[in-house]
């Protein structure tokens, strides 16, 4: 049992909305999943892309290229952890300041040649 994982750290955005693409791709082949996220239509998707192909190449390097079967991998664990939040002030009527959450996330993402249930 081989596997690689691959980390994304302090990435823009919300870890609830990383969470739902992670949804989508968990438990499914690498490839299918690579598939899956080229044609999605969420801005949010391109660091999650980039990070399962960081995995891969993890991967790769770790077994060999030469030994490194696409089609035996799947996504077994992809989830994304809260990251700090910068807070910013913004001018609201009155003369009141409102605060602005601007969040950052984890992206964690591990693909094994056995599939998890």
């Amino acid at each position: 049992m081989s596997e690689a994982i691959a980390r994304a750290r302090f990435v823009r955005g919300s870890a609830r909305k990383y969470n739902q693409i992670f949804e989508l791709i968990r438990g499914r082949q690498i490839d299918e999943a690579l598939t899956l996220l080229k044609f999605l239509k969420k801005a949010i998707k391109e660091p999650v892309f980039k990070t399962l192909k960081a995995a891969i190449s993890n991967a790769e390097i770790k077994i060999g290229r030469a030994k490194f079967e696409r089609e035996k991998y799947f996504v077994t664990d992809a989830r994304a952890d809260t990251g700090p939040i910068m807070r910013r002030m913004r001018a609201a009527p009155r003369g009141h300041g409102v605060l602005i959450r601007k969040r950052f996330a984890h992206l964690t993402v591990k693909i094994s040649d056995e599939k998890r249930k």
